[in-house]
């Protein structure tokens, strides 16, 4: 076999700063890290599909998860709600009325009290354990489409 055929059977790798940025645009946009590596349909299709699971989230009365000290997990599934990006924010918005990570530690501050009773409200939904599966199942859909972009980029994937 002659060497420009084996050159253009292996994937291209890029820079590691392309790498990178590919990474960076996946988390910003689901797909978007797809759409700058030259993956168009695969970008419209993982980016339907995140945005399509995190709203049914939303939709269902699922909420966006808050650190607390006292429950290690928190930590966990916070992260995993950080990993689709900017749609996180629009989430804590439409759960908690503004942008917050953790509950405030004092049991008497009037910030976790309002905080806890926005979530107890979403709690009597019978809809609320679906809706934040898919919260949580867009996080991990997309913590995988990073991964994949950072594949494709490093050239160990077409």
């Amino acid at each position: 076999m002659s060497e420009t055929m084996v050159e253009q059977a292996a994937p291209r790798a890029r820079s590691a700063a392309g790498s990178f940025v590919a990474c960076a645009l996946a988390w910003l946009v689901p797909g978007l890290g797809h759409l700058y590596l030259g993956k168009k349909g695969r970008a419209a299709v993982f980016f339907l599909v995140v945005a399509a699971t995190f709203g049914l989230g939303i939709a269902s009365d699922g909420a966006a998860s808050l650190i607390e000290e006292r429950q290690p997990l928190t930590f966990l599934a916070t992260f995993d709600n950080v990993a689709v990006g900017p749609f996180d924010l629009v989430g804590r918005y439409l759960t908690y009325g503004t942008i917050v990570y953790a509950l405030p530690g004092e049991e008497g501050d009037p910030r976790r009290t309002r905080l806890v009773d926005r979530q107890r409200a979403r709690v009597r939904s019978v809809t609320y354990e679906y809706g934040n599966t898919f919260l949580l199942t867009a996080g991990l859909m997309n913590l995988l489409l990073i991964l994949d972009a950072f594949d494709i980029a490093t050239g160990r994937k077409e």
